[in-house]
């Protein structure tokens, strides 16, 4: 199961996501929950560098693949921080929609940071 963890600070601002697991929803290179999964973190880190223009702080397994933790810095204009918290709360949007058609296969949660 893939489990998406999105951290969301006092100020309502989201500040992280991890992403871990397998869907395992189909065999390898057919798993549609898997891909929609990837293709919804890869667009939100593309757009990201593309549009406001740096780098989040990545880490992430590329041999196995199953771990992708993204982190805001904490210090950026605030005109990139707006445009990232509307790339943020599409990507958790995606996510939770997508823990909503396949439970069985992706768990979304918020925490809050205090």
């Amino acid at each position: 199961m893939i489990q998406a963890v999105f951290e969301r600070a006092e100020d309502g601002e989201l500040r992280s996501a991890e992403i871990t697991g397998h869907a395992a929803s189909g065999e390898y290179g057919f798993d549609v929950v898997c891909a929609s999964v990837s293709t919804l973190a890869i667009n939100f880190i593309n757009s990201i560098e593309k549009f406001a223009g740096y780098e989040p702080i990545l880490e992430l397994n590329e041999d196995d693949g199953g771990f992708l933790r993204v982190e805001l810095p904490t210090a950026i204009p605030s005109h990139q921080r707006e445009m990232t918290q509307l790339f943020f709360e599409s990507f958790f949007l995606g996510m939770a929609k997508l823990s909503e058609d396949f439970s069985e296969f992706v768990q979304t949660r918020v925490i809050t940071e205090n």
